[in-house]
């Protein structure tokens, strides 16, 4: 390996960076351990590709790609396409629980709402 040059420096700092905010935001409850994982491998993944720019161009070569320091933003483009979907779908799924519990609640609230004025009668 030759000299280390400053966008090394420069992709390693970020990727600690990353690392250490998971971490502190996991010990502070304001993340779950799983998104935890997962901004512990994307930094990993930036360590290494900062690091190592050449596999980088390896990949690219081996995708057919004429331009390899597109890879890297391609491949984040693509990730955080994957997140907007996934945040969706989290979402849909957060809105129809709550659709069902304020069901839940309005049924309850008519069956104490029955059995009191049943309670009054007797």
């Amino acid at each position: 390996m030759g000299q280390v040059q400053n966008y090394q420096i420069f992709s390693a700092g970020i990727a600690i960076i990353f690392f250490v905010t998971a971490f502190i935001l996991v010990r502070r409850d304001n993340i779950l351990p799983g998104s935890a994982i997962r901004w512990t491998l994307l930094s990993v993944l930036i360590l290494i590709l900062g690091v190592f720019p050449q596999l980088s161009d390896i990949a690219a070569k081996l995708l057919g790609i004429s331009y390899p320091p597109i890879l890297p933003v391609l491949f984040a483009c693509i990730i955080l396409l994957l997140k907007a979907l996934l945040n969706d779908i989290e979402r849909t799924k957060d809105r129809a629980k709550i659709e069902r519990l304020v069901q839940r609640v309005a049924m309850l609230e008519q069956k104490i709402d029955s059995a009191t004025k049943y309670s009054n009668k007797v």
